[in-house]
């Protein structure tokens, strides 16, 4: 199954975003996901990231199995939702954290230093 994002709808601090089910077999299928607009907040998420933050929910339901993306089909995302992302989040800056810092490129001195006539006579 693929989905289709088709739009938001916003009330109050909650933003509703629509998505559409395609299975070639069946018919499309609804699903509204909601997220209150203070808990992106909380954990840093922007608004436009929204909708693929959806979206990877929605991919993780359909391949964990049909039981787990009927649940989608109207939901309210809660706190431990964000709990992949923040995972992947700390492994990116453990991983950054790890890598050595870029070397400093060797610049040439400037025409009016005096390091240009040290080695001259």
């Amino acid at each position: 199954m693929h989905f289709v994002y088709q739009g938001f709808t916003h009330q109050g601090g909650r933003r509703c975003f629509l998505f559409r089910g395609i299975d070639e077999s069946k018919p499309p299928i609804p699903f509204s996901i909601e997220i209150d607009l203070l808990l992106l907040s909380q954990k840093r998420v922007p608004v436009q990231d929204g909708p693929t933050f959806c979206l990877q929910m929605l991919t993780a339901a359909s391949l964990a199995g049909a039981s787990y993306l009927e649940k989608l089909r109207s939901y309210q995302v809660i706190d431990d939702d964000f709990r992949p992302l923040l995972v992947e989040r700390e492994r990116q800056a453990a991983q950054k954290a790890l890598r050595k810092p870029p070397r400093k490129p060797f610049r040439k001195p400037l025409a009016e230093s005096n390091l240009r006539g040290l080695g001259t006579p």
